[in-house]
């Protein structure tokens, strides 16, 4: 007679602990690789918090927009550790654009024996915050096996952009690059305003030099120098 199991008792199946780990990793998998939306991180159901700004505001005597410079930007940050390297970019079309102050002291002297009219002009200056071409905003991120900070470094690289380009808008490379489109515009808008207030002939074959103020190569006229030129 074979003995019969009469305790009653269900016993529950042994489960392996590596298959626990394996659902967890494929969590934490799913937790890490879900899609952003766009942002670097996740949407309010409740919308924005907060007020947002409405601030009207003008400019004082007005500017001479002078030029401009579209150029391709990337910016990007890599932070390594034995976790593992987490890096973030961003690359983007912006648009520089340089005026003079119009408030701003203009010089100039006639030499009608060279027939010369000779122009100090204030210094062209970048417009603030330099603008960017939604459009053509692209951003990428990754990260180490044991990192856990992608969206935040992508976030904290977007709150560079605007330092970044305004740096490069006020470089020396970027306003010597600016400089000869900036003289030319100045030579129309001079020789416009010198011709419609009757300070050159209308039919003389004068000849408009423009010079700013931060050039030292200025030929001056005589018995004059560069303080009676400056601003």
């Amino acid at each position: 007679m074979n003995p019969q199991n009469t305790s009653g008792k269900f016993s529950l199946p042994v489960v392996p602990l590596s298959f626990l780990a394996l659902i967890v990793v494929c969590a934490l998998l799913f937790w890490w690789l879900r899609p952003d939306d766009g942002r670097g991180e996740r949407s309010d159901p409740r919308g924005p918090v907060g007020i947002g700004r409405f601030e009207p505001f003008r400019t004082a005597g007005g500017f001479l927009h002078t030029n401009g410079i579209i150029k391709t930007e990337e910016l990007r940050k890599d932070d390594g550790s034995w976790r593992g390297t987490t890096s973030s970019g961003i690359r983007l079309d912006a648009t520089y654009r340089y005026d003079i102050e119009l408030r701003s002291k203009w010089n100039f002297y006639i030499d009608d024996t060279r027939k010369t009219a000779l122009i100090v002009a204030p210094l062209y200056k970048p417009e603030l915050p330099v603008a960017v071409d939604s459009r053509t905003v692209q951003e990428w991120t990754s990260s180490g096996w044991g990192r856990f900070d992608k969206w935040d470094q992508l976030q904290a690289l977007r709150q560079e952009i605007s330092p970044f380009l305004a740096a490069k808008a006020r470089s020396k490379a970027y306003m010597d690059l600016a400089r000869g489109d900036a003289r030319k515009t100045v030579e129309e808008f001079a020789s416009d305003w010198l011709l419609k207030t009757n300070r050159l002939a209308q039919k003389a074959p004068y000849l408009v030099k423009v010079y700013f103020t931060d050039e030292p190569d200025i030929p001056f006229p005589e018995n004059k120098t560069i303080k009676d030129f400056l601003p």
